[in-house]
This record gives C-alpha cells, structure tokens and sequence, in this order.
C-alpha cells in the first residue's frame, strides 16, 4: 500500500508543478511580466488553508472557503497596485551584448 500512496503523492505534486508552470507561464507570456511572487502567493495560500483548518478544528477542503475569497482580494490588489503599474512602464526587454 506504501507504494500506491507515493505514485499518488507524486502524481498531485506533479500536478501541482504543472500548475504552477502553466501559471508562470501564463504571467509572462500573455502580460510580459515576471511575477515571481506568483509561488510565494500560492506558499501563502496554503498556509492561509492550513492555520483555517487547525484554527478551527475543518477539513482542509472546508477551510478552502473562506480562504479562496481572500487569497483572491490579495491577488486583486497585487494586480491593481504592483502588476499595473509595471504594465504601465512598458515591456520588458532582454539586454545583451548581442541585442546591438
């Protein structure tokens, strides 16, 4: 049964990477932005459904309730007040000394 339990285990965490890539991805492919915040949001997430659950004795999948909607205001006004106003700046270009 142990063996089971870690291809599971590896499958999700797999998953999880892949989400995270897709979303990295998504940052900088379509805004042209670098959001290296973009884990450590997702780290507080966790910690958020974590402290909730044990806060007040839930089921990790309850505690995404409450956790989801204010993950999601810290991600909107991450957007409004930093993201935008890089956006605002212009594009990101690479400098080298091949760019000429």
């Amino acid at each position: 049964m142990t063996w089971i339990n870690a291809v599971v285990q590896g499958l999700l965490l797999g998953g999880l990477y892949a989400l995270f890539a897709c979303g990295l991805s998504l940052m900088f492919g379509v805004m042209r932005i670098i959001n290296l915040a973009h884990g450590g949001l997702a780290v507080l997430g966790a910690f958020l459904v974590w402290t909730i659950s044990t806060q007040l004795n839930l089921s990790p999948f309850l505690a995404l309730l409450p956790a989801l909607p204010i993950m999601l205001i810290v991600g909107y006004l991450l957007q409004r007040t930093v993201l935008a106003r890089s956006l605002r700046g212009g594009a990101l270009f690479l400098c080298s000394p091949l760019s000429g």
